[in-house]
């Protein structure tokens, strides 16, 4: 009987080794492999889950470090070390400083063309004050639904890009005042907002997952033409919507460069999925909604919001001087 056991203890601990062993180095793989985005749109989605990897890095490494091999540790704890210097500035770097307390509030939330909870996300955003906010990819009466909740907005029409991947919608509180404009290349809608001390052209663009290569490379060229624009704009600009892309991926790069990025300072906040998980809350998911700048300006205030019903959270933050 106890030769048996031995054998069940010795069998269990081999399994036990080899599927931390797989997690590891699947986390490792996926960790080197997110640095090569340009090659590959798979590659990039594996920049997308460089949290994931840390957790699971961090985890294997503490298991290999005391129950099996130091060694094969070290790797994991290595690959972990990576992950966490790209993390790094969303807690440790800092927005410009404010100049003042005037400022734009702004919402943005990828609906998924869903016509479904048209009312709670009026009410939220009501309820946050944003002076604009910009819904993409919206579906059903609007209209209606916003006349029958008594928010003060207004729905303002503004030229839409051909290649937008569903119906925008702007929401303007009634005491600002948005332009249209032109929309930029490779965005969806460009405005300019002006409220009683400020003014801010806000640039809103959703796109669609990469899920093939001709996909991705839509996203790439939008996203590089976007990036081109606005460098030989005047500011202030914000660029925001859901870019299905992390900061560390490298399509995001391609928008981002030269830009400041609102996520700098405030740590990790998922739009997607929009629900979270116990104890964990939103750490499980990703941050594919973003809020990048331009200008003498800068973001004193930025969080997500609740599931409001859509696949994503809405993204909201303020726009104020900068010194």
């Amino acid at each position: 009987m106890a030769g048996n056991s031995s054998i069940e203890t010795g069998t269990g601990r081999k399994l036990f080794s080899a599927l931390v062993f797989i997690f590891g180095t699947a986390a490792t793989l996926g960790t080197v492999l997110g640095f090569f985005g340009a090659t590959w749109w798979g590659f990039d989605r594996l920049a997308d889950l460089r949290l994931p990897f840390l957790v699971i890095l961090v985890a294997t490494a503490v298991v290999y470090g005391f129950v099996f091999r130091r060694a094969l540790s070290a790797l994991f704890l290595l690959a972990a070390v990576a992950n966490a210097v790209l993390l790094a500035p969303m807690w440790l770097s800092a927005q410009p400083a404010v100049a003042s307390s005037d400022s734009i509030r702004v919402v943005s939330l990828d609906t998924g063309g869903s016509s479904e909870n048209r009312r709670a996300i009026i009410d939220w955003i009501n309820q946050e004050e944003a002076d604009v906010a910009l819904l993409h990819r919206t579906s059903g009466d609007w209209a209606t639904t916003l006349d029958d909740s008594d928010a003060p907005y207004r729905i303002v029409t503004t030229p839409v890009a051909s290649e937008a991947t569903g119906q925008p919608l702007i929401l303007v509180r009634h005491n600002a005042t948005v332009s249209p404009l032109p929309p930029a290349p490779g965005s969806d809608l460009t405005v300019r907002v002006v409220n009683e001390t400020s003014t801010l052209t806000v640039i809103g663009l959703s796109v669609r997952s990469p899920s093939s290569a001709s996909v991705a490379d839509d996203r790439i060229e939008r996203f590089t033409a976007l990036n081109s624009a606005v460098l030989a704009m005047e500011g202030p600009i914000v660029i925001t919507g859901n870019l299905e892309a992390s900061r560390w991926s490298h399509a995001f790069k391609l928008l981002a460069e030269g830009l400041t990025n609102s996520e700098d300072g405030f740590g990790y906040a998922a739009t997607w999925p929009p629900y979270d998980w116990p104890i964990v809350g939103s750490y499980t998911g990703l941050p594919l909604d973003h809020a990048i700048y331009a200008g003498a300006i800068t973001v004193p205030y930025r969080r997500v919001g609740p599931s409001l019903g859509p696949t994503h959270r809405p993204l909201l933050f303020d726009v104020s001087p900068s010194q």
